[in-house]
């Protein structure tokens, strides 16, 4: 997984994705938010664990290959 989106209608601003990969999510008031992609294995494995542990399944992966 490289890249990452939020489907804002699902998400609900738990706040799991940011506990997860705060270099990668932020949850903000009004929305939540990718703050980048992930370039390292271990960002890899934070984006997944947030993209498995959303209990609204809001974050989308998808990679570039």
């Amino acid at each position: 997984m490289t890249r990452l989106r939020i489907d804002p209608a699902a998400c609900v601003r738990c706040g799991a994705c940011s506990s997860l990969a705060p270099e990668l999510f932020a949850v903000e008031r009004d929305e939540s938010r990718v703050l980048r992609d992930p370039e390292t294995e271990d960002e890899r494995r934070r984006a997944e664990a947030a993209l498995l542990n959303c209990p609204t399944a809001a974050i989308k992966g998808s990679s570039d290959a």
